[in-house]
Order: C-alpha cells, then sequence, then structure tokens
C-alpha cells in the first residue's frame, strides 16, 4: 500500500533541499521517503513556481 504525504510535510522536504541546499538523496534517506519521490517533488515545485 502507498504512502500518502500531506503537502505541510512535502513543502518541508523540497525546502530543503532548494533553500537549504541539501542533497536529494541524504533529505530523503532522513525523512525515510524514496529519492525518486523526492526528486519528482522538486520538480513538481519548480514546475509550479515557473507558472506562478
Amino acid at each position: 500500500m502507498a504512502r500518502r504525504f500531506d503537502k505541510e510535510f512535502k513543502i518541508h522536504a523540497v525546502k530543503l533541499v532548494i533553500k537549504e541546499g541539501k542533497a536529494v538523496t541524504q533529505t530523503a534517506r532522513q525523512l525515510d521517503i524514496s529519492p525518486k519521490t523526492l526528486h519528482k517533488w522538486v520538480a513538481d515545485y519548480k514546475k509550479d513556481a515557473e507558472h506562478s
């Protein structure tokens, strides 16, 4: 069964990567999520930011 994450958790994770410059792999490991998932969240966040 897939885990669900709320919007606040996703934003927190993405900001650790974008604003604080942390590595995706390390951040994902610390948050117990897949690096692939975090990469997708970061890409989605950047895409949304371009359209704002």
